[in-house]
Order: structure tokens, then sequence, then C-alpha cells
């Protein structure tokens, strides 16, 4: 997953491969600090998106990626370069990134300074002052050395020759706190990684893994020169080297060039003007030249781990003569979320090359082994819990546990298998009560306890159980329903063309409940009102009934009870106030406050759209449309007068941009909420929601492009106004998407209303 930042580094935007975000192809984060010529530092980023998103336009100038890597840390790309393509009949955007410290370096000019004793930390200062990024940790190393830094260059040019100067690691990167970027950082070390004891064994392992060597660039007397002094005279190491201006290594000579000949070659340091730094420097070139150089390129999924940039690796090679057995390390990572086959490993021997002796071997497997039972203990999961009601258990009222499950900082909670939360419950004697752990087998997330654990310890597992969401639908699920009739029945006036506000299906009785905003004659000096109409399931109309000052008509509940149909709804009083009100479907009626047909719930203080989940028994109300508030109430509570929410949530625990997008409409199969959202113009993404409301987690998201052959627009105007279900006879859910669409008239006015039902998949489903 990948967060879009935008020019003031705010998010703005989420690409997800799951549904919660604007999906992505062929993204490859590649980030290297070494290679055969020595240290170095690259972080890239390339990335393709689709058409159709609101994240699309987000990949362009002035806006960013971030992403959490393995290692903990957050990492922000700058996008530099992007393009748009057609692969098949798919139109993306592809853009390449880089590592936001980098892009600030690049765009600092370094003023002309010579020092003639610089430390690292006096020399990566100077040329980050100004730049804005800051340096967090830094190691003390080098000692000092003379260096001139030339008019023209940029910051990022210096770090490049500071970085092999000093033989340094850099790690660039950024702090978030509340979805801001709030410090850029670059840390500087002598050494990133750790040594978690892995191992790979070439004899072995050689599937996923591909071994390079080559002996060009192998010398064993090397000539060391560095810049041009103050007298024009190259400096050499011959004063403090007994008047020779090269270094050899006989041993090396010996091992692989059989006493032969020295190999020789010749490496340049223009930045060194002191001769000892300059011998110090040339015999650490020495331990890079003095051998042949492997590589090992390893296929991740093949290691069975993640490996960080840095870390240290045992490689035993036994194909080798002499059998090699080194301490390699991790050079370059190549990682890819959407095509996992691209991410690779590369080992090198840039560093020294630390021997090991046979008998060491048995210790590095030992060493491997631990690790691999480490790793099998471990678990990816983070576990959050939550308890709503309190933790006094000894009250005897029931209380309620649920647990939140993160991978990283990616809420994976939807992705669990019920039977993989394993609940324990320990008695105050340290023994399992294995008789109440069996009645809680496969219940999932929530659990809901009483006075029956007081003294006891509870706990929740989870099993290895990360896998596809539980529900998920895409467009493609979609399909026509009906329209509302366009027409006006024979001997009607007053007729209502505007916007389907919601829709209702009761399909055991085969009728369709549609509201539309109300403005005509019967309104009066009422503020806001809606007409119901009531079709058959194609949607010719039957009859209808007004509900003045009833509010906009953007949410409502249905529930038949012993022949008659009643509709719950907000109502607004002839004092301006809200209440919650279920009231009788009559033909052509015109209700008004007051009539004996309306059951006053509750008195609200705000504007508390409703909706019913009759099947489960709960209400569910939604307050504001920037960041909706939603709360879920038991039903049996507001017959009885009482407004006592058990969940919540709002859109921002779902990643909903309620300042980018139109909210429309919402509706409860507990536990699931539904939510859609998008403007008549499409001037913001087309949406569905849908999330856990106990454990507040994104289930899946649908971004409607209507381009896929299910849902076609008939102009521009095309409004996801509603969003409901029913069940059929089979006991299968059915969601019910309506649209807005314009008239095939475009001078028209009117609007046609279409209902599409989306075949929500259950996992496991054939």
């Amino acid at each position: 997953m990948y967060a879009i930042l935008d020019p003031d580094l705010n998010v703005c935007g989420v690409l997800d491969l799951n549904g919660k975000g604007c999906k992505f192809y062929n993204d490859l984060r590649s980030v290297k600090i070494a290679d055969d010529q020595g240290k170095i530092w690259l972080d890239t980023l390339q990335i393709s998106v689709p058409y159709g998103y609101r994240e699309t336009e987000f990949m362009a100038q002035g806006y960013h990626l971030l992403k959490q890597a393995n290692d903990g840390f957050f990492y922000c790309y700058r996008i530099i370069d992007w393009e748009d393509d057609v692969i098949g009949p798919t139109h993306v955007k592809n853009v390449q990134a880089i590592n936001l410290v980098a892009w600030k370096l690049l765009h600092k000019i370094v003023p002309a300074k010579t020092f003639n004793a610089a430390s690292s930390q006096t020399a990566f200062e100077y040329i980050s002052q100004g730049s804005g990024v800051e340096i967090g940790n830094m190691d003390f190393f080098g000692g000092t050395k003379s260096l001139e830094f030339s008019a023209g260059n940029n910051a990022q040019y210096w770090l490049d020759q500071l970085t092999r100067q000093f033989s340094v690691e850099i790690r660039g990167y950024v702090q978030v706190y509340n979805g801001k970027i709030v410090r850029i950082l670059m840390d500087i070390v002598e050494e990133l990684g750790e040594s978690p004891g892995y191992r790979l064994e070439y004899s072995h392992d050689l599937l996923g893994l591909k071994r390079t060597g080559s002996d060009n660039e192998m010398y064993t007397k090397l000539f060391v020169y560095g810049g041009t002094n103050s007298k024009n005279e190259i400096v050499t190491i011959a004063s403090v080297n007994n008047g020779r201006e090269y270094i050899v290594d006989e041993d090396a000579n010996d091992l692989y060039n059989n006493g032969n000949e020295f190999l020789e070659g010749y490496i340049v340091n223009d930045s060194i003007l002191n001769p000892s730094g300059l011998l110090d420097w040339g015999k650490k070139q020495m331990d890079k030249y003095n051998h042949p150089k492997y590589t090992y390129e390893v296929d991740v999924a093949h290691l069975g781990y993640q490996p960080n940039l840095g870390d240290h690796i045992g490689v035993v090679d036994f194909t080798m003569q002499p059998e090699l057995t080194i301490s390699a390390r991790t050079i370059q990572l190549d990682e890819s979320e959407a095509n996992p086959t691209n991410n690779k490993v590369i080992l090198g021997e840039y560093i020294e090359i630390q021997a090991v002796t046979p008998q060491d071997i048995w210790e590095l497997r030992a060493k491997a082994s631990q690790a691999a039972q480490a790793a099998e203990q471990a678990k990816a999961y983070k576990i959050e819990y939550f308890t709503p009601d309190g933790t006094d258990f000894a009250d005897d009222s029931e209380k309620r546990i649920i647990i939140r499950v993160y991978y990283g900082t990616e809420d994976v909670t939807s992705k669990i298998a019920k039977e993989k939360f394993i609940w324990i419950k320990i008695n105050a004697d340290g023994s399992h009560d294995t008789v109440w752990e069996n009645a809680h087998k496969a219940i999932g997330n929530v659990l809901t306890v009483g006075a029956e654990v007081v003294g006891s310890t509870l706990r929740c597992q989870v099993d290895n159980g990360l896998t596809d969401p539980i529900l998920f639908a895409t467009e493609e699920d979609a399909a026509y329903f009906c329209t509302l009739q366009m027409a006006a029945p024979s001997g009607w006036d007053d007729f209502t063309k505007s916007v389907a506000q919601y829709a209702q299906v009761d399909n055991d009785r085969g009728n369709i409940y549609w509201s539309q905003t109300y403005t005509g004659s019967k309104n009066g000096t009422a503020i806001s009102s809606y007409v119901i109409t009531r079709t058959d399931l194609t949607g010719a109309i039957k009859d209808r009934m007004w509900a003045i000052n009833g509010g906009h008509g953007s949410h409502f509940g249905i529930e038949y009870i012993n022949g008659q149909m009643w509709i719950w709804s907000y109502y607004r009083d002839n004092n301006n106030k809200w209440h919650i009100v279920k009231f009788k479907y009559q033909a052509n009626k015109v209700l008004k406050w007051g009539d004996s047909s309306i059951v006053d719930l509750l008195s609200v203080n705000a504007e508390l759209r409703t909706n019913l989940d009759v099947r489960n028994g709960y209400v569910l109300f939604v307050v504001g449309k920037t960041d909706p508030a939603f709360y879920v109430c038991k039903k049996s509570d507001v017959l009885n007068h009482h407004y006592k929410p058990i969940y919540t949530a709002k859109g921002s625990d779902i990643n909903y941009f309620g300042t980018e997008q139109t909210y429309q409409s919402s509706c409860l199969d507990y536990p699931y909420v539904y939510l859609t959202s998008g403007s008549s113009t499409g001037a913001d993404q087309r949406c569905l929601y849908c999330f856990d409301i106990r454990s507040k987690s994104l289930v899946y998201r649908i971004v409607y492009t209507l381009d896929k052959g299910t849902i076609e627009e008939i102009n521009n105007h095309n409004e996801p106004e509603t969003i409901s279900y029913y069940y059929d006879s089979n006991g299968k859910k059915w969601l019910v998407q309506g649209f807005a669409f314009g008239n095939e008239d475009i001078e028209e006015s009117q609007r046609t209303n279409q209902l599409f039902r989306i075949n929500e998949h259950t996992r496991g489903e054939p």
C-alpha cells in the first residue's frame, strides 16, 4: 500500500491492491547502498495506475508517494516523470519517483569552500544546510580530511562524493505524524542493517539464486593518486609509503594469481589532498580489488525471509575452489507489492571479506537454525484490543472485546477468517479453561462476555490466516436491475422527475420504495420534504405518498409488520426540531407532523440520517458529510426511546476523504456498513465503501469507472445516489447501487434513475 501526498506533504489518497484505494501495477522500489566500485546511495520508485480513479490525477508534478518498508521506516518519493500509456484496453499513467531526500539535495547548490581538516559531520552538515533535509543518526568516522567544494554542483553530487570518500551508508526517510510528514531525515552511518543469523548455502539453494563472478577488475598492485594540490602537483602516497606510489598484496597475489607478476591497476580520488589520508583510503580500496568479485541475486520468495538493506548474511559456497565461506551483505533491494516475483536481494562483497574457517560452518548452520525457529514462532501481526463497554466485568453486564489486526501499518482485520481468531481464557490458578475455549471457537474478532470471566485472563491469538478479504465485490459484479418509470401514470399531476435519493427493495412482496426530494405545491412552507414512490421490481409505478418536512429523503429503512409496511426515517417537527420516527406507508397520503400514524421514537439534536437493519436488529444513524460519523444502536433500544450507540466510526477511519468526495448515502447489514459517494458531474470519484463497524476496518472499496460494460452512463450526469441491499428467496444477498443519470435528451432536466444489483462474494464461494 502507498499513501499519496500532496505538494504540502499531506495525505490525499491511497494506492492499494485490496480494494481500499486506487489499484496499481508494476511497482518497483529499488534501493542500493553499494556497487562494485564502493559506497553509493540510490533509492527510486516506479509505479503505474489505471485511469478513472481520483488518485490518477495525483500522479503528476508536485505529488509524492509514501511507503513503510520492512525495516519500519517511512520512505517518501517525489514524482519526477510521468507518462500516459495504453496497455491493451486499459489506459494507465506510469510514473518515476526518487527519494524525497535526494530530490531536495538535487535542488540545492553548495557554495564553494575549502576545509583543511573537515570531519564527516562538518562535511555532511555543510552540503545539506538549507536543503530542508535534517541529519538524523550520524556516526563519527574517517578522521579529518582536506576537502574542496567547487562552485556549481548540487548537494546530491557532493553527497555521492562524500559517501565514497568517508565510506558511509545513507538512509533517506521521513517522520510521519497525524498523516503529515513532519521531518525529512538522512542517516549517515558506518553500516546499515543487522546480523540476524541468516545463512545461504549456494550448493543447496540453487533454486531462485544466481551467482555472478568477475576478475576483470582484480588487482594485487594498486597505484594510488589523489587530487591536485596548490602547487599544481598530483598528490601521491610516496612520502608516507617508503617512496612508493603503489601498494601490494602478496598473499592475494599468491592465492589468486599463482604468485606470478602482480596484477596492476590504479585508483584516483581527486578530492583527497592529504598523503596519509590517501594511503588509508588506498588500503581500504585494496580490500575491494584483491580478489574475484561475486554477487548473489536471490529471489525473496525462495529466501523465505525479508532481509533489510545492509543485513549480514552468511554465504557458504562449497562448489567453489577453494570453498567460499564469507559474510556478505545486502547491498541492493528490489521490492514490488503488485509483482512479488520481481522482489530481489543482491548480496555483494564490496566490504572487506570476513573469512570463515571450516569449523565455523557448523556455527553458521546453528545460527541459521536458531533464526529459523525464532521466525517460525514470531507472528507478523500486531493486535489491538478495544473494550467499548469498559473492563469492569464484575458489574453483571455484558462487555465486548474487539480485536483489530495490523500487518505493519495496514489494517488486515477483514482478511482474517473467523476461525483464525483463537480466544484463550486462563483461570486464576494458571490453567486453561478448555470448556470455555471450545465454546468460543470461530466466533471471530468480537467477543462478548460477562461476569464469568472475572478473575481470569483473556487473550486472543491470531493464527496464520492472512488471505483475501472475507467479502469482496467489483464493478464487474454489477448488473442492471431496473429503471424508475419516467412517464407519469394516467391522471397524475405534480409528478416528480428529479434524482432518486434512495431506494429499498421489498423482494418478498415484489415492491421497490424510491425517495425523491419534493418541492411541489403540497410542500407549503416546509423546509425540506420528499415523496416515496412504490413500484414493482421492474420500476413500474404503483402509487406514492409524501413526507412533508421529512427531510431530504437520502436515507430510510423499511419494515413489514402484520400486513403493513413501515418506513423508518428522520423527521422535522413544526418547531424545526429533529426526530427519529417510523410511519406507515399509505398510498396517496400527504403526511405531516402531528399525524397519528407517525410514531415518535427519539428527539435528537442533529439531522440523524436513518437506516434500519431489520434482519439483525440494529439502526444506523449518520451525521455529517465531510467526515461522516456512523452510530449503530440496537433497534430494541430505539423502540424504547433510548439512544445508546454501541458501535461508532468515522469516515476518516476508513480513509474516506470527505473534503474531496460527495457523500450520498449509507446502509447497514451488521456488521457491515456500506457508503456510496460521488458528484453528479464526475468531479470526484464515484465510490462504494464497505467497512466493519465493529473494528472500523475497511473491507473493500469500488471506484466506479463506468467502462466495464456493467454500469453504463447515459450522459455526463452520473450520480451514485443510493446504496441498499436485499435478500432473495434463497437467502442470497444482493447489494443495490442506484445511479441518477441524465436523460438521453441532453436538454431534458428529468433524471434517469436506475438500480444495479451487485453480487457480493463471500470467501470460499464457488
